[in-house]
């Protein structure tokens, strides 16, 4: 069981047909802010393995161990041993899934850690891996090349500093009108500067995440004759995207496309 996407659909390429790989949130919540209900609980008891991120992703994680005994419920943190801090260096950004290199490298810790609970399925667990490697190295190739030559090199972002991996790998700069906690909100200053950078710089297009309401991305975009294209996190699918069959790499490939449309890349 995974706490976001990608790790379930990491989860799912990893271990094949020798596990059944789910998602703990239901469709549409926000990582962030979700809180577990008694059925949660219940879900959580019956699997072998919890995938999580770590880094403060999830914070009601901690509370929702505590209702089993120490150690019943094996854990794999996604993020340890990776370096994720935020472009200040002070704020740790615990988005590291929007970093395909270090994508790889948690599908080949996913392996040993599979490894160790089915032995037997090792050999199939760790060739699984390699494939999926190379999924998600063709994938970090095709940003690397798309957004190579570009106009713009800012992403103005109407939500919160979600995208920092992903804009420091491939030489962007990420403008987020509030940090890392999708619970914070800007002030009208920091609305007016966010206009002002726009406009200064000539950026017609603001970038809104896909799970927020638009009206901050809406506000921005009329003051500076723009329009808003919409990023996705990638953590969740909303109802209408499950329905699609969509998944981690379908979501990353309108990332891709939005930022090239919005970056007049060529």
């Amino acid at each position: 069981m995974a706490t976001v996407l990608p790790l379930r659909d990491f989860a799912a390429a990893v271990a094949g047909e020798r596990a059944e790989a789910s998602l703990l949130l239901p469709p549409g919540a926000e990582v962030h802010a979700w809180q577990p209900r008694p059925r949660d609980i219940a879900k959580l008891s019956e699997c072998d393995l919890l995938l999580h991120i770590g880094a403060g992703l999830e914070p009601w994680l901690a509370g929702l161990l505590k209702a089993f005994p120490k150690g019943r419920v094996r854990t794999f943190e996604a993020s340890a041993a990776l370096a994720h801090s935020g472009p200040s260096g002070q704020a740790i950004d615990p988005h590291i899934w929007l970093d395909f290199g270090l994508d790889v490298l948690i599908v080949r810790r996913l392996a040993e850690e599979l490894s160790r609970i089915a032995p037997a399925g090792a050999a199939a667990f760790k060739a699984n891996a390699e494939r999926l490697a190379g999924r998600l190295e063709a994938l970090d190739a095709a940003f690397s090349e798309g957004l190579a030559d570009c106009r713009g090199r800012d992403i103005v972002l109407a939500g919160h500093s979600a995208f920092g991996h992903l804009a420091g790998r491939y030489g962007l700069a990420q403008r987020a009108l509030y940090g890392l906690s999708p619970d914070a909100r800007p002030k009208a200053k920091d609305l007016m500067e966010a206009i002002d950078f726009c406009r200064a710089k000539g950026i017609r297009t603001v970038f809104a995440e896909n799970a927020v309401p638009p009206d901050l991305a809406d506000t921005l975009a009329r003051e500076i004759k723009g329009r808003v294209l919409v990023l996705h996190t990638g953590h969740n699918l909303s109802r209408e995207q499950l329905a699609e069959g969509l998944g981690f790499f379908d979501l990353m490939a309108e990332n891709l496309a939005a930022l090239r449309d919005g970056l007049g890349c060529r």
